[in-house]
């Protein structure tokens, strides 16, 4: 099987030290693939956790709700061995008011992750923190050379349409944010990440460089709205500026242009796309038994299902009103299915996953359960479905057995 079940799944899930667990010396262990999860208990509460980067390893860590009471808000920092803030992020895109990292390239090394409460955040609400590690890709795109100016559509230019992948090739002679804008326009048919960066500007043929681009996302409204940014590299003359962002089927604008006082020049600027994973939540169970995933009740577009089954990481269902201190079982498999139960015994229930593996869990005493699932990082596991229901043995029927509603999920980005 391409999952790590059973006992092996356990393991992905880890809980904040004991407080204090605010310094290098009592940060709490987090490997990649792993899933953490705490409470920011107190005003200034923050949770350390220390990670061990290998070299050529691009990061992603994301924050998220976690069970029972939100945190609601959450503001993410990595900071290096000695414990200095190297960059920081409070609202990711599409994450409601919860965290989203991404770090191109890290030197191999010890790190440390920090979640500390956002501005809008519930005291003693709880968070989760994802952190993924895969290797850089290499595949290169076709060279796209921008449209004739004007190509801002904010002044009634027309962007430069491109497919993706491309790399956007052109230039800013003049910076700041009354200098040259460039927009360039891509469709998206199916929810995707999308990844634009510029780091590929210092191979540039032309020998006088945009020395600090700026980027940013807007939709496709007349004119465009900002979705996000400014996103601005770590420092003058380093080409490491980038967005990444889930985003629906629909039609975006990714800008550049030149941080204010910096030179203009010439750059490259890479637009990618990846299939997203994807969850659906269907209605449906008896006996009143719940499964979904984690979902945020605050911030922008909120309620925003926040979970989703990202390989290189491990993707947790939620099991709720599953009666206190209860056997559960999380019926999971690759394919759905609908036998009635009715005639085994079980009136009005329904199983609807074409199970291959059913581990056992106890519920606590609020009747809820976590039900984690560790995805390798492993390109083979892309569109991948995952079916799963929570299941209980509760000898309510004379099958003894009632089940939740189905949630399927696509593996992906």
């Amino acid at each position: 099987m391409p999952l790590l079940l059973a006992g092996g799944v356990v393991a992905q899930r880890v809980a904040e030290s004991a407080e204090p667990n605010q310094s290098t010396t009592t940060a709490t262990v987090l490997a990649f693939g792993q899933e953490a999860f705490g409470v920011l208990g107190i005003a200034g509460d923050a949770d350390w956790y220390a990670l061990t980067v290998p070299a050529g390893v691009r990061m992603w860590a994301e924050t998220g709700p976690g069970v029972g009471a939100q945190a609601r808000d959450t503001v993410l920092t990595l900071l290096d061995a000695s414990g200095s803030p190297l960059r920081s992020n409070d609202d990711g895109v599409a994450s409601g008011w919860y965290s989203r990292l991404y770090v191109p390239a890290l030197p191999a090394g010890q790190y440390f992750l920090v979640v500390e409460a956002g501005p809008s955040s519930q005291i003693g609400g709880s968070y989760t923190l994802d952190v993924r590690g895969g290797v850089a890709a290499t595949a290169s795109a076709p060279i796209v050379p921008e449209g004739p100016e004007n190509n801002d559509p904010r002044l009634g230019g027309v962007a430069t349409g491109v497919t993706l992948p491309a790399r956007c090739s052109g230039a800013a002679p003049s910076t700041g944010p009354g200098g040259d804008w460039d927009f360039y326009r891509f469709a998206l048919a199916s929810e995707s990440f999308v990844e634009a960066r510029v780091n590929g500007t210092a191979a540039h043929p032309s020998s006088l460089r945009l020395d600090d681009p700026v980027l940013y996302l807007f939709d496709n409204g007349a004119p465009p709205n900002v979705l996000a940014g400014p996103f601005q590299s770590s420092s003058f003359g380093v080409y490491d500026a980038m967005l990444e962002a889930r985003l629906p089927a629909g039609v975006y604008q990714i800008a550049i242009r030149g941080w204010n006082g910096s030179l203009g020049g010439a750059y490259y600027l890479d637009i990618a796309r990846r299939d997203a994973a994807r969850v659906t939540v269907y209605a449906g169970g008896c006996g009143g038994r719940v499964l979904d995933v984690a979902t945020t009740d605050a911030g922008p577009s909120a309620p925003l299902r926040m979970e989703r089954p990202v390989i290189g990481t491990t993707f947790s269902l939620l099991g709720g009103n599953l009666g206190a201190n209860s056997f559960t079982f999380h019926v999971v498999g690759f394919a759905p299915t609908f036998l009635d139960l009715g005639m085994l015994g079980a009136p009005g229930c329904t199983l609807e996953v074409s199970y291959v593996d059913t581990p056992l869990y106890l519920a606590d005493a609020a009747g809820r359960v976590v039900y984690p699932l560790a995805l390798p990082e492993a390109a083979s596991l892309l569109g991948l479905s995952v079916q799963s229901q929570a299941a209980v043995f509760d000898l309510s029927n004379a099958l003894g057995v009632t089940l939740s509603n189905r949630v399927a999920a696509v593996v992906g980005n």
